[in-house]
């Protein structure tokens, strides 16, 4: 259900659609400035999983609507049947089904002895043979030196799970172009402030993230609130994308309503902010794929302003955009020490070759290994730590190294398919396909800022592909709820559904 309201007399936001709307917000906020949600303790997960279902139950209370809420009248709106109709809910209870009957059917046990860890094969009687298995491994570590042991099905079920919440709630309460914009601006504005705080870090940081929490080994890692540069440079990037369509979707909306001030620059100077953060995060692919996506924008409109007939207002759009690129540019020139980020660049092809290249596509060839020996129902949520060094051990380039601990494939979709095996994966591309098709069914290629954010969540995607930002809470909610927003929003556009 959608509502068209007037466009002098803005209709009043449903009390319910409010308190979803700061319940949401409120998630998508605390959950970057909790170290992204990648703390060795679970609190931050549970916060927002109490947030996300906060926010699932408000969106299916029924609402009494009135003439100050919408202008076809008084009425009742019952919620649940939306619901029942939307295919991310059903394919989302699925996989989080499949790695319940994963969690709960372990084939081995972990074991550390403090100076050793090991896994021990449970009896066949122990565990049903021809169910998806998992491993009995600790959510939590189970000594000060074993930070790394704090992943298993269970944590992994509970950071899967919150994004879902937020995403049926938000697809079933979100019926207002109003509380959209609301949850995009909320979004863009708390990554610049993170942004903000991540520049002033680089510039007069004590070595502690936001200055009192010990980084310990991420100390060379950690950007703004997250421990890990990968994970911030893909949650700033998704920030980029936000604030350049917002930036584009307000200016172009200004210039209609014959240049009315707008908050297109507060929003460009967000993009920039957001940009510099990620230069500064020295995450190599992130860096690339952020050029392409300015460079991929610039390019586009251009070919929209040669397309379009109102080349005046048009123009003027295009002239906003190379403002900001030149912003970008300029101010990383300006703020970097010395060509830093071009420096380890180019160590890409030198001395950080091996680590950062040949390491991680040794380590997809490993990978690929343990995906082979169970291809359908895959090792268990959460396995992978624990059972790829058996993989490893026949690569001495990533064995025989320092610390040679690989908590995370660097790829995503390796690692979904080594611990879920195809039905898991073939239950998160079902539910993209779904996406996509409902983007293609409202013409979202006709309207440039739906295109600028779809953008951003591809080039997502392709970061996935060669490092682990889906692993971390943070960002896989924002990957999600994005989504969500932006085919919602090609729906009010298609259907003229104003403030």
């Amino acid at each position: 259900m959608v509502f068209r309201g007037e466009a002098r007399t803005p209709r009043k936001l449903h009390p319910l659609e409010r308190a979803l709307l700061v319940v949401s917000a409120a998630q998508i906020c605390f959950l970057p400035w909790a170290v992204g949600g990648m703390l060795i303790e679970t609190w931050p997960i549970w916060l927002s999983l109490g947030l996300g279902l906060t926010a699932f139950l408000l969106s299916l209370v029924p609402r009494h609507y009135t003439e100050e809420h919408a202008r076809e009248g008084e009425f009742k709106l019952v919620m649940w049947p939306k619901l029942m109709k939307f295919p991310i809910f059903w394919l989302g209870l699925a996989l989080l089904g499949y790695m319940t009957v994963q969690a709960l059917n372990p084939a081995w046990k972990y074991y550390n002895d403090g100076t050793r860890w090991w896994l021990n094969p449970l009896r066949t009687d122990q565990f049903i043979t021809w169910l998806p298995i998992s491993m009995d491994t600790p959510m939590t570590p189970t000594a000060p030196a074993n930070i790394w042991e704090c992943m298993n099905a269970w944590r992994l079920i509970l950071i899967y799970a919150g994004p879902w919440l937020t995403v049926c709630a938000l697809w079933v309460g979100v019926t207002r172009r109003y509380t959209l914009l609301a949850l995009l601006t909320t979004f863009t504005l708390n990554g610049s402030v993170l942004a903000v705080i991540g520049i002033l870090e680089k510039v007069a940081g004590n070595g502690k993230i936001l200055w009192f929490i010990n980084a310990g080994k991420s100390q060379s890692y950690f950007v703004a609130s997250f421990a890990h540069k990968g994970h911030a440079a893909a949650f700033f990037n998704l920030v980029v994308a936000s604030a350049t369509a917002l930036a584009f979707w307000h200016f172009s909306r200004g210039e209609r309503r014959s240049g009315q001030a707008n908050p297109a620059p507060l929003f460009a100077l967000c993009a920039v902010l957001s940009g510099l953060i990620v230069l500064l995060s020295l995450s190599r692919s992130a860096t690339l794929l952020l050029m392409l996506f300015t460079l991929l924008v610039l390019v586009g409109a251009g070919i929209w302003v040669a397309r379009s007939e109102a080349a005046g207002p048009n123009r003027a759009v295009l002239g906003l955009l190379a403002v900001l690129f030149l912003l970008f540019v300029g101010g990383g020139a300006a703020v970097l020490d010395y060509g830093k980020v071009a420096d380890k660049m180019s160590q890409l092809g030198t001395t950080d070759r091996k680590m950062s290249v040949e390491d991680r596509i040794t380590a997809a060839h490993a990978t690929w290994e343990m995906i082979s020996d169970k291809p359908i129902t895959g090792w268990g949520a959460g396995s992978f730590r624990y059972y790829f060094p058996v993989y490893a051990q026949y690569y001495p380039a990533i064995w025989n190294v320092p610390n040679n601990r690989w908590e995370y494939a660097a790829n995503d979709f390796l690692q979904i398919l080594a611990e879920l095996g195809v039905i898991g994966l073939l239950l998160v591309v079902a539910g993209g396909v779904y996406w996509v098709l409902k983007l293609v069914r409202h013409e979202f290629h006709s309207r440039p800022h739906l295109l600028v954010l779809c953008l951003g969540l591809l080039l997502l995607m392709a970061q996935a592909w060669v490092d682990l930002p889906l692993y971390c809470p943070a960002v896989l909610l924002m990957w999600c709820v994005l989504w969500a927003l932006v085919v919602r929003w090609a729906e009010f556009e298609d259907n003229r559904v104003r403030d």
